[in-house]
């Protein structure tokens, strides 16, 4: 292995970040340094490690996590990077993760969360801290399940959508992607593509636009034979 493929990044710098460098550091990883566009960043630290330049300094082949907690945000700069990056998947050692569950790579699952038996987790998603996802679900790509989120089981959970803190959704239910299901929120009904649902039980309060397109399946990690960085 090469100098390069033993240096691991965080791209980006801020409070998703510091979160993301967090579980992998509780995982036994030592982060070279985050990476961020934002040049007042430049020299500082986060939890130690430093802020060192923008985006384009990632070299080839290097190992990194995006700690980008916007979807659509998270989804463009992964689609900016060198397709060579070995994209790292991390399992916080306090998270429970069942068996047959399957995890794409670049996702990250948070302290306290629990993923159970037969759920499968696309490329570049976040299952935040303390979130549970129930048997079977399916989170798509770029998707993001906010603290303290209950997902029961079968639920599908489409590209980029981010169902925020604390929301419920019974059991075999859709959310479309780039939807947004708004905090505390208590979803009784499948939900369409781009819109903003709310309120308890959900009712859709508008029709988003500008999101992003669809980016096609990113294999599992599993299918690609990455082993998850955890403790569990």
């Amino acid at each position: 292995m090469t100098d390069i493929a033993k240096k691991i990044f965080i791209i980006g710098a801020g409070g998703h970040a510091k979160v993301v460098l967090s579980v992998a550091q509780a995982c036994g990883c030592k982060v070279t340094a985050l990476l961020d566009d934002a040049p007042a960043k430049h020299g500082t630290q986060v939890l130690g490690v430093p802020v060192t330049s923008d985006l384009t300094s990632l070299p080839d082949h290097a190992q990194a996590i995006a700690g980008i907690g916007l979807n659509a945000t998270r989804r463009a700069v992964v689609a900016r990077l060198p397709d060579s990056t070995n994209w790292l998947t991390l399992i916080h050692p306090s998270a429970w993760v069942g068996p047959e569950v399957e995890i794409g790579r670049g996702s990250v699952i948070m302290a306290g969360s629990i993923v159970q038996p037969g759920t499968k987790i696309g490329a570049h998603s976040i299952i935040n801290t303390g979130a549970i996802v129930d048997h079977d679900c399916t989170i798509g790509d770029f998707a993001h399940v906010a603290p303290g989120a209950h997902i029961c089981g079968g639920v599908k959970i489409e590209e980029g959508a981010f169902v925020c803190v604390g929301v419920s959704i019974a059991p075999y239910l859709q959310i479309g992607a780039w939807s947004v299901i708004a905090a505390g929120a208590v979803v009784l009904q499948n939900i369409a593509p781009q819109v903003l649902a709310a309120g308890v039980p959900t009712k859709i309060k508008k029709k988003l636009t500008g999101c992003a397109k669809p980016s096609g399946s990113l294999t599992a990690s599993k299918a690609r034979g990455q082993t998850p960085l955890s403790h569990w």
